[in-house]
């Protein structure tokens, strides 16, 4: 079952408005490969729906971590949903970066709630 960060508001107008968005994954397992798919939406209060900016599935090697960039234009609020199969020790991390790159929020796999599928993307 994958995770999901669930909605997450992004402050409208200030220096502390999210412009970007960093995933970083982890495979921490000794020499199991892990198998790591992301879907990242945006949300635009006046569309009232998820626009989806990322959909990425890859394989991780064992001890080796990958870190993905995305950009939230106009993303009043944003959603991460990730899932990992084959390595069970894989660590999947979310923060936002305002435009000067300091860390806006983030949410750690600890953070992330279970829900029963993906968002189907048209």
């Amino acid at each position: 079952m994958p995770y999901s960060t669930g909605l997450i508001f992004n402050t409208p107008m200030g220096n502390d408005r999210a412009t970007q968005l960093i995933v970083t994954c982890l495979n921490d397992s000794l020499n199991i490969p892990s198998n790591i798919e992301l879907q990242v939406f945006r949300w635009d209060t006046s569309q009232n729906a998820r626009i989806p900016i990322g959909h990425d599935l890859f394989q991780l090697p064992a001890q080796v971590s990958k870190t993905l960039l995305y950009t939230l234009n106009a993303a009043d609020y944003f959603e991460v949903q990730s899932d990992y199969f084959s390595a069970t020790s894989t660590i999947i991390q979310v923060y936002s970066l305002d435009s000067a790159g300091n860390i806006a929020q983030r949410v750690l796999q600890s953070e992330m709630v279970w829900v029963d599928r993906f968002t189907n993307i048209p």
